[in-house]
């Protein structure tokens, strides 16, 4: 039970602290700059993004899941697993793909951001700020709803996204 406990707090701490950290990195200019840009050069999403970071966001995002294990008081075990389902996770939602067995299609009540949102953030850039939920987007309306329109800090729908990936 310990394993799941420290797996599952440590996924939704870190992407907590991911979501306020690349919030800011999109809304100061010169971080968005100097740091995160490099990130979104290309707006197709491909599992080459994971590793398109600059220093400061590699060293920030190993930092915050190290300071939420820490936290946490996370099991040796518990990290290791947290290791591979992170390392899982960051390639789905870099992979370009929509699968029906994707976090995104399984995880109950939309909760899971998944690839298809993810791409979407890649494209537009300012919703879907947290990383593998999307709970605390919603907190701050930085979502899309079901009718397609988005709420938020993005008022203009992009009109190149698929249909099928609106929902």
């Amino acid at each position: 039970f310990q394993v799941c406990r420290d797996v599952s707090c440590g996924l939704l701490l870190y992407d907590a602290f991911f979501f306020c950290g690349h919030f800011l990195m999109h809304k100061i200019p010169f971080i968005y700059n100097t740091v995160h840009k490099k990130h979104h050069m290309n707006p197709e999403c491909r599992a080459a993004e994971i590793v398109r970071l600059s220093f400061v966001e590699e060293v920030l995002e190993v930092g915050m899941s190290i300071v939420a294990l820490n936290y946490l008081g996370a099991h040796p075990v518990s990290r290791s697993i947290y290791n591979v389902i992170i390392t899982f996770l960051l390639t789905e939602l870099h992979c370009g793909f929509d699968f029906p067995w994707t976090p995104q299609n399984v995880v109950p009540f939309g909760l899971a951001t998944g690839s298809r949102r993810h791409h979407y953030h890649h494209r537009i850039g300012k919703h879907y700020y947290q990383k593998f939920f999307c709970h605390v987007d919603r907190l701050f309306e930085f979502y899309q709803k079901n009718d397609g329109s988005l709420n938020g800090d993005s008022v203009q729908e992009f009109k190149y996204v698929p249909e099928s990936w609106a929902n």
